[in-house]
Parts: structure tokens; sequence; C-alpha cells
């Protein structure tokens, strides 16, 4: 039992380590080369292109941790994201047409509300619960 199980731990950490491969962090310092598409006080740029999706909130794409990109197009900085980084209600949205002031529930299956992270859900398709 025990052999299996430090194989099994083994290949965990193995897919854990090339897992987390992809989202390498800043490829140079911040303060090394400036960029005018670079945030100044780090901070995730809404929405950002990944590969070849459009993200307008914190991801776990090729990761097990929620990340952003600190560029609109993902190059090579990046951040965990905290509480505080995550994509915020924007209000008023439009969603199947109509105008939104406030969160809704509306549309949702088990009447949880949620609001678009943009102003146009019926275009953009981003949204979060409240």
């Amino acid at each position: 039992m025990a052999p299996r199980l430090g194989i099994f731990l083994i290949l965990a950490g193995t897919c854990i380590f090339l897992q987390l491969d992809h989202v390498d962090g800043a490829l140079k310092p911040m303060g090394a080369h400036p960029s005018a598409t670079v945030k100044p006080e780090n901070k995730c740029v809404f929405p950002f292109n990944y590969r070849a999706d459009r993200y307008y909130d914190c991801t776990k794409a090729d990761s097990f941790y929620h990340w952003c990109s600190l560029t609109e197009d993902y190059r090579g900085s990046w951040k965990y994201c905290a509480a505080t980084d995550y994509a915020k209600c924007v209000f008023p949205f439009v969603y199947r047409g109509l105008t939104y002031e406030s969160c809704t529930t509306d549309g949702s299956l088990f009447r949880i509300s949620w609001c678009s992270v943009t102003p146009n859900y019926d275009h953009h398709g981003a949204w979060k619960y409240c």
C-alpha cells in the first residue's frame, strides 16, 4: 500500500509542477523596462487576452490558482489574484435588451443574484455572482 501511495504522490507532484509551468510570472522585474500597457501598481488589467481567449476576470487557465495579466495582451507579466483584484460589477448593464441598475436574479436557474462585469452582458457574456 505504501509504495502505491508514494508513486501517486510523486505523480501528483509532477502534474502540479508541469501544470504551473505555463504561467511563469513576470519575465523581467516590473521596474526594469516600464511598458505603457503595464499598470504601475501591478494591478490586473481587464479584459485581457491569454492564448486564444479573452478574460474579464481572474482565471485559473493553466493554473490551480486564480491569476490575472498585468497587460491587455498577456506577455508574461501576471500575478495571483487577491480579494481586491477580481472584476467588479458594472452598473448599469444590459441583459436581454433591458438595463439593470443593480444585481438581478433574471435568467438565473437557481435565483442567485448576479451582475455583469461589462456594460453589455448581451455582447460580452461576462458576469459574476453578487
